[in-house]
């Protein structure tokens, strides 16, 4: 279904309204990423994650949305994460930010990320873990929320399983957003008790995983 318009000047509005949330989010995905040529966000929506770390390239359904993200100056291909219209081992980096929620079939989605990530390439996912005390209230919360209502949240136990399940090794784990006011917001390691969970992975033939 295509996002209005006006649902899409809502959801940028929120970043405006939340800007040191958002710094915050940024700062710690900005924290896991390591040096790449060629990277691409998947579920890039408006392109506001992506345009903050240089990141050219796409996927996104929505039309509107994409069409934000095209202004920022960021290569959009139309496309849903369960088939991504791209060729294997092609991208150093591929970021995925509070999409997984969003997703009918996340193994399918993840199988397919490791398709196109290169060999030394690496893949990074924010995500609002459900299992922290912000998680709950968004769960408990979503069914009156515009942007939620649909969601299905995950935990961070769910997400480390299926990384791992799908070909991954876990690199690095991080976290922030620790209350909802609009201040810095403290960026922890591991992941558990921020709402705003990020887990850098690679493929599983280049080292051991962490525990």
């Amino acid at each position: 279904m295509e996002i209005s318009k006006d649902k899409i000047l809502r959801y940028e509005k929120w970043f405006i309204d939340n800007n040191y949330i958002f710094d915050s989010e940024v700062e710690v995905i900005r924290s896991l990423i390591t040096p790449y040529r060629k990277g691409i966000e998947i579920g890039i929506g408006t392109g506001l994650f992506a345009s903050r770390f240089g990141i050219l390239n796409g996927i996104e359904p929505s039309n509107y949305m994409a069409k934000k993200a095209i202004e920022r100056g960021i290569n959009v291909i139309n496309g849903y994460a369960e088939n991504l219209p791209l060729t294997d081992n092609d991208f150093d980096f591929v970021l995925m930010v509070t999409v997984d929620c969003f997703l009918s079939d996340l193994q399918k989605v993840f199988l397919e990320i490791n398709r196109i990530i290169k060999s030394e390439g690496f893949f990074i996912i924010a995500f609002l873990d459900k299992s922290t005390t912000l998680g709950k209230i968004y769960q408990e919360r979503k069914a009156s929320n515009e942007f939620y209502k649909k969601a299905n949240f995950h935990s961070g136990t769910e997400i480390k399983n299926m990384l791992l399940k799908t070909g991954f090794n876990i690199v690095g784990m991080k976290q922030t957003v620790f209350n909802l006011l609009n201040e810095p917001q403290l960026i922890k390691n591991g992941i558990g008790e921020g709402l705003f969970a990020v887990i850098q992975v690679e493929k599983s033939h280049l080292r051991k995983s962490i525990k």
